[in-house]
C-alpha cells in the first residue's frame, strides 16, 4: 500500500474517532453497544473499587442515547452517561460513567447519609424488575460520593420508590475531571426473581440537578415518575440465571434503654435480646421471622397539628413490616385501610408494646401471583392498656392484563386473654388498573367486616378511583362508602368513629364521598416558565341520608418554574355540618360548636429552587372559620446543605426546619393560636457513620422532645445505635392556676447493636 493512501486511510480514521467524541463525548478505552442490551456473564474477578479498569468492563459493550425527562422530554440529554451491565453465579455488576458536565459547579448533595431522595441529590439509579409484570421492582442509586439508596418499587412505581427497604449490596464511585463512576454490585440472594427468566425489564436513570436535568435510558415523559416500570426496557440474558441462591440472614440483637420516667425517680434498665430471621423459601418468596423485636432505633414519628374532627395517619416506619409491605398495607384507600402495621405493638399514644414473635412469608410464586401471610402475637402491658392479641393476615395478588392485578385479603385479630367471641375480621377484594402508557390508572375495592353479633348484610365499604392523565389534561373521580357497622380494628377508617365530647363516648357514623378533579396543563417553550395549569377540585361527605355534612370546593393555577421553583394559588369554599358537638380547640369557658358553618378562604403555596443550597417552602391560608370566625395559617420550611469543607468539599450536614403558625378568632368563643416547631440536624461522618439530631414544640399537643441518634454501620446490614430522648410536658403547677410551664416529662438512652449473619 503506498504511503499516500496509507496516510489517507490514517486520517480518516482519525477524523471519524473525533467525530465520535465530539458526538458522543464518550470516554476513551470503552466500546459503544449496538442493538438490546444483552447481560453477558463474566468468569473474570472484578473488583469494586469504582474505577472500572478490571478487564471484563474494558471489553463489555456499553449502552448510551438517554432521553431527557425534565425539564422537557421532547429530545436527548445534555449530559451524557454510560453504562454497561454481566454478571457471575453470584452477583449482578453494572459500570456507570456520567459525564461531569459544568465541573467548576459543586454537585447538588445534601449529604452522605443512606437512602437519599434522587429530588435534591445528583445521583445515578439503576432500576431492575425481574418479572416482567409492570408493577414490582427494585431500585439502587449512588450519588458521586457513593452514597447509597435502595428500595423497592411498588403499584408499577407510579409514586416512586420505597427506600424504607433494606439489602447487602456494594457500590464504589469514582470523580475525575470530566466524568464520575459508579460500580454496583448486586447479590442474587438480595433481589427476588423467577429462575430461568430469559428477559427483565430495567431502566437507568441519570439525576444531574446541577445542571437541572433528569435523563433515562428507556423514555420516560415528564408526565410521570422516572421508576415507573411500563416504560421500562428489556435486558436479556445471554445465559438464564437457573440456580437457586440459598438465601438465609439471621440477625440477632441485644440492646438495653435506661429510662427515667420522673425528674426524682430512679433510672430503669430495661435489657433485651431478640432476632430478626430470613430464609428464601424459593428465589422470588422470602420468610420473615421476628422473636422479641426491639425497635429502640426507629426514627420518631414527625408531630403534626390536627384541628379536624378525626384521627391523624403516621406512617410505617419499623424493618419488619417494610419489606413487600404494599401487599399488605395498600389495599384500599388512604382512609379505608383494612390493614395498618402500626396497630401492630403500639399503643394510640405511640408506646411500644411488646411483640413477643412474628412470622411472615412474603414475594412471587411465578411472575403473575403475589402472596403474603403474617402472624404476629403481642404481650400484654396493663400500664398502657395494652391486651395480648395475635393478629393474622393473608394477601393474594394475580396479575391480569400487561400491568394490572386483582387481589384478596383477610384481616384478622384475637384477643388472647379476653372471651374467646373478642374478635374482628375483614375480608377485601380490588382490582388495580394501570395501562401500559399510565395514562388510565385506577382501583375500586369491596371489604366486608365481621365481629360478634354483626349480621352478613351488614358491615361494608366500597370505593372506586379512576386518573386519566395526559399532556395537557388530568380527571381525577373518587367516590367512598363506608357503613357505620364496618368495622376495622386492625385497619385505619378514621371516618366511621365520631367522637362527642359531651359524653366522652364514640358515635358511628356511615358515611359517602365523591372527589372529583380536573386540571388543564400548559407547556410554553419558555426559557424562564416549565409549565403553568388551572384546575377545579370537590371533595364531598354525604350522610347516609345523602345529605351532606362536609364539602371542599377549591379552583386555582400553579406555575412552575424551570429552575424548579413553584407557586400555587387557590380559592375555596368550605361547608361543615356539624351533627356532633365539636372544637378545634379547647374553648375559652368550655363549650362547643354545633349546626352549619359555611366560609371563604385563599390560599397561596410557594417553593424556591430545590437545587440552591438554601431552599424555602412557604404556604399562607387565610379566611373564615367557625361561627363567622376568622383564622389565619402560616407555614414554612426550609433545608440548607453547609457548604463542604476540605480538598474535596464534601457536604456532610444537613439542616431541616419546619414553623407552622395558626392565629384562629371565633368572635365570642375568643381567639386562640397554635404553634409547631421542629429542627433537624442530620451530620454524616462518612457514608455508613451518622449522627442525627431532632427537637420538635407541639404547642396543641403541650409536647416538647429532642432526640438525638447515632448510628455506625460497622459491616453491611449490621449496626449500632445510640438513640437519647426527652419530653417536656407543658402543665399547670396547680390545678386551678392560670399559667402553664414545661415539666420534665421523662428521658431514656437506649444503646443496640445487631450482626447480619
Amino acid at each position: 500500500m503506498g504511503t499516500g493512501k496509507t496516510l489517507s486511510l490514517f486520517l480518516i480514521y482519525t477524523l471519524s474517532i473525533c467525530c465520535s467524541n465530539l458526538l458522543f463525548s464518550q470516554p476513551k478505552n470503552f466500546k459503544l453497544g449496538k442493538g438490546p442490551v444483552v447481560i453477558k456473564k463474566t468468569t473474570s474477578t472484578i473488583q469494586i473499587d469504582g474505577l472500572l479498569e478490571d478487564s471484563t468492563w474494558i471489553y463489555l459493550d456499553y449502552h448510551t442515547g438517554f432521553y431527557q425527562s425534565y425539564p422537557y422530554d421532547t429530545g436527548n440529554a445534555n449530559t451524557q452517561t454510560w453504562f454497561a451491565l454481566c454478571h457471575d453465579d453470584k452477583f449482578i455488576y453494572a459500570g456507570i460513567i456520567c459525564e461531569n458536565r459544568n465541573n467548576q459547579k459543586p454537585f447538588v448533595i445534601n449529604n452522605l447519609k443512606r437512602d437519599f431522595s434522587v429530588n435534591t441529590n445528583d445521583a445515578v439509579v439503576l432500576s431492575l424488575s425481574p418479572y416482567m409484570d409492570g408493577q414490582n421492582g427494585f431500585s439502587f442509586g449512588v450519588t458521586p460520593y457513593n452514597a447509597q439508596r435502595e428500595g423497592e418499587i411498588q403499584n408499577g412505581g407510579v409514586y416512586g420508590v420505597t427506600t424504607a427497604w433494606d439489602q447487602v449490596w456494594f457500590s464504589e464511585t469514582h470523580i475525575s475531571e470530566k466524568y464520575w463512576f459508579a460500580e454496583l454490585k448486586i447479590p442474587f440472594s438480595s433481589i427476588r426473581f423467577v429462575p430461568g427468566m430469559k428477559n427483565w425489564t430495567f431502566n437507568v436513570s441519570r439525576f444531574d440537578l446541577r445542571n437541572n436535568e433528569v435523563s433515562n435510558y428507556t423514555k420516560v415523559p415528564r408526565l410521570f415518575n422516572v421508576s415507573s416500570l411500563v416504560f421500562a426496557d428489556t435486558m436479556k440474558w445471554e445465559k438464564p440465571i437457573e440456580k437457586k441462591f440459598f438465601n438465609g440472614v439471621f440477625v440477632p440483637y441485644i440492646s438495653n434503654a435506661s429510662i427515667q420516667q420522673t425528674k426524682n425517680s430512679s433510672i430503669i434498665n430495661r435489657p433485651s435480646i431478640g432476632f430478626d430471621g430470613k430464609l428464601g423459601i424459593t428465589p422470588s418468596l422470602n420468610l420473615d421471622v421476628t422473636v422479641n423485636p426491639d425497635f429502640a432505633q426507629v426514627d420518631v414519628d414527625q408531630q403534626q397539628i390536627n384541628l379536624s374532627r378525626y384521627s391523624l395517619f403516621f406512617p410505617e416506619r419499623r424493618q419488619f413490616f417494610i419489606e413487600n409491605s404494599d401487599l399488605f398495607a395498600n389495599f384500599g384507600f388512604r382512609q379505608i385501610r383494612p390493614f395498618f402495621s402500626r396497630r401492630i405493638g403500639l399503643s394510640p399514644s405511640r408506646e411500644n408494646i411488646p411483640i413477643e414473635y412474628g412470622l411472615r412469608l412474603s414475594g412471587k410464586y411465578g411472575n403473575d401471583l403475589r402472596l403474603g401471610l403474617m402472624n404476629v402475637t403481642t404481650g400484654t402491658d396493663a400500664s398502657k392498656g395494652a391486651i395480648a392479641t395475635n393478629y393474622t393476615v393473608a394477601a393474594l395478588q394475580k396479575k391480569v392484563l400487561e400491568a394490572s392485578n386483582v387481589g384478596l385479603i383477610l384481616v384478622h385479630d384475637q384477643r388472647i386473654e379476653q372471651n374467646k367471641n373478642d374478635y374482628n375480621s375483614v375480608i377485601g377484594t380490588e382490582f388495580n388498573f394501570l395501562t401500559p402508557d399510565n395514562t388510565w390508572w385506577g382501583k375500586a375495592f369491596v371489604q366486608k367486616s365481621f365481629y360478634p353479633g354483626l349480621t352478613s348484610e351488614k358491615g361494608y365499604a366500597h370505593a372506586s378511583f379512576l386518573l386519566y392523565k395526559i399532556l395537557g389534561w388530568q380527571f381525577m373521580w373518587n367516590h367512598e362508602y363506608v357503613s357505620k357497622y364496618f368495622q376495622a380494628r386492625t385497619g385505619f377508617v378514621p371516618r366511621v368513629d365520631n367522637y362527642d365530647p359531651t359524653t366522652g363516648s364514640i358515635v358511628k357514623m356511615d358515611y359517602w364521598r365523591l372527589e372529583p378533579e380536573f386540571k388543564r396543563i400548559y407547556y410554553p417553550n419558555s426559557k424562564l416558565i416549565n409549565s403553568y395549569s388551572a384546575y377545579i377540585y370537590n371533595s364531598s361527605y354525604f350522610d347516609s341520608a345523602y345529605d351532606p355534612t362536609e364539602s371542599l370546593l377549591a379552583g386555582g393555577t400553579e406555575i412552575k418554574f424551570q429552575n424548579s421553583a413553584y407557586v400555587h394559588l387557590t380559592a375555596y369554599q368550605v361547608y361543615y355540618r356539624l351533627f356532633l358537638p365539636f372544637s378545634p380547640v379547647k374553648l375559652n369557658g368550655g363549650g362547643y360548636l354545633n349546626g352549619e358553618h359555611q366560609w371563604e378562604g385563599f390560599n397561596v403555596t410557594f417553593g424556591t429552587n430545590s437545587r440552591k443550597p438554601f431552599a424555602f417552602f412557604g404556604e399562607v391560608d387565610f379566611g373564615g372559620y367557625f361561627l363567622d370566625g376568622i383564622k389565619q395559617e402560616y407555614t414554612a420550611n426550609f433545608t440548607y446543605r453547609v457548604p463542604g469543607l476540605g480538598r474535596r468539599k464534601i457536604p456532610r450536614l444537613y439542616l431541616t426546619g419546619n414553623i407552622k403558625h395558626v392565629d384562629m378568632n371565633l368572635r365570642d368563643s375568643g381567639s386562640y393560636s397554635v404553634d409547631l416547631l421542629g429542627l433537624k440536624a442530620d451530620y454524616s461522618l462518612s457514608t455508613t457513620t451518622y449522627l442525627i439530631g431532632y427537637w420538635q414544640l407541639n404547642a396543641q399537643s403541650k409536647l416538647m422532645n429532642i432526640n438525638v441518634r447515632f448510628q455506625w454501620r460497622y459491616r453491611p446490614m449490621s449496626d449500632v445505635f445510640l438513640v437519647y430522648s426527652q419530653n417536656w410536658d407543658k402543665t399547670q403547677l396547680t390545678p386551678n392556676a392560670n399559667a402553664e410551664i414545661w415539666q420534665y416529662g421523662g428521658r431514656s438512652l437506649a444503646l443496640k447493636l445487631n450482626y447480619w449473619f
